[in-house]
């Protein structure tokens, strides 16, 4: 009796075994059970990239047939004209070509003094433009600049001053471009400074804004004194003029 109970109590060996996992504890399973095997898991990771690279190539066809043309459209307020650039980057113009004018010309276009008390003159430089409309005419100002040649002489030194022109926005492109190549072009002195003989005044960096039918020209201004052969300039301040536009 005593040997059926411990046979019944003892465990079975030949039919399972101790296997010891990564993580170094051991479970107990049967030799027959099969170990699962990792084949799924790599066709499903390739067949993702697969479908991943296909997809690039798809968008990169779609992108490079609608970058074939492309239209470019100014924005500048001259006369509507296309350029056609293709994709190779070449330009061909299908409309009317883009034209400029040049409304400020150094050393070409003559400057009207302010009250016309003395000749009309070219200046060195034009800088610092800015352009605004008002009462249907429109103002192109720019800073003005005369430089010296000898600063030795002391009959010659610098010129500064703020000048504009006007132009009537009722006007055709053509009409406009074929008057500011006119020899006639003028423009006019809007703001000048006060000039001794070892004094002068600066004009810096104007800017222009309206409201109605008047314009606002704030702009810096220095004096510069003469010190044997050069000029020191004061701290910088700032003026402020309003004109209404005729």
């Amino acid at each position: 009796m005593l040997s059926r109970v411990a046979a019944v109590k003892a465990p079975r060996t030949h039919h399972r075994r101790r296997v010891t996992g990564s993580s170094g504890r051991r479970r107990e399973g049967r030799e027959s059970e099969p170990q699962r095997p990792n084949m799924s898991r790599r066709v499903f990771t390739f067949a993702v990239l697969h479908l991943f690279v296909v997809l690039v190539m798809c968008c990169r066809g779609a992108a490079s047939s609608e970058m074939g043309t492309a239209v470019v459209e100014p924005t500048s307020p001259m006369p509507s004209s296309k350029i056609l650039i293709d994709g190779g980057g070449s330009v061909s113009e299908k409309e009317q070509p883009l034209q400029r004018v040049d409304l400020f010309v150094p050393n070409q276009t003559l400057v009207l003094p302010k009250g016309g008390t003395s000749p009309e003159t070219t200046r060195d430089s034009f800088v610092s433009p800015s352009l605004v409309s008002a009462g249907g005419v429109i103002a192109a100002f720019a800073a003005c600049h005369m430089d010296f040649e000898k600063p030795t002489d002391a009959s010659l030194k610098p010129s500064f001053g703020v000048v504009a022109v006007y132009v009537n926005s009722a006007r055709s492109w053509p009409a406009l471009v074929a008057e500011v190549n006119n020899s006639t072009w003028k423009a006019h002195t809007v703001l000048g400074t006060a000039e001794g003989k070892e004094s002068l005044g600066g004009l810096f960096n104007p800017t222009t804004t309206t409201k109605g039918n008047k314009v606002f020209l704030l702009v810096g201004s220095s004096d510069a004194h003469k010190k044997g052969l050069d000029w020191k300039w004061d701290s910088l301040k700032l003026k402020l003029v309003v004109g209404d536009v005729t």
